[in-house]
């Protein structure tokens, strides 16, 4: 089933068991996903479409939580953290941290990198093939550490 008809009958759950966090949570993320279908060279909800969107909205959660917890609004900030746990749920696991370098010696291996000039490539190479599995700062700390070494 496409992660978007997923989120939709999610949305319809969260309604009829009145979760109002679940339920704000994804009618906001459908919200998102729909404006960010309609931008050029978009193509309707497909998964990689709805992740980039589940990937912002869970980056914009967590900021906005520590920018709350910082001001001393710890009621703001677990509002903001409970959406980022409902908008984790639709995201894959992530890759560990072994995991995450083999992979990553691999794609310098086939990107054939001539130093941290070709940091760029490497990266390019590695975002796509570890999409949604690895955070961007974490590919980007080991890349570093293995163009480095």
């Amino acid at each position: 089933m496409p992660l978007f008809d997923q989120i939709d009958r999610d949305l319809v759950t969260a309604r009829k068991e009145r979760d109002h966090v679940r339920l704000s949570t994804l009618g906001l993320l459908k919200t998102e996903v729909v404006k960010a279908a309609k931008e050029p060279g978009a193509t309707w909800p497909d998964d990689q479409l709805v992740l980039r969107v589940i990937r912002k909205e869970v980056k914009r959660r967590k900021e906005a939580a520590e920018a709350y917890a910082s001001a001393g609004r710890t009621e703001s900030a677990s509002k903001e953290e409970a959406e980022a746990a409902v908008l984790l749920s639709y995201l894959p696991a992530q890759i560990s941290d072994e995991e995450l370098e083999r992979q990553l010696k691999a794609v310098i291996e086939q990107v054939r990198p001539q130093g941290q000039r070709d940091f760029g490539a490497v990266m390019k190479a590695a975002s796509a093939q570890l999409a949604g599995r690895a955070e961007g700062g974490r590919i980007a700390a080991v890349v570093r550490s293995l163009i480095g070494s």
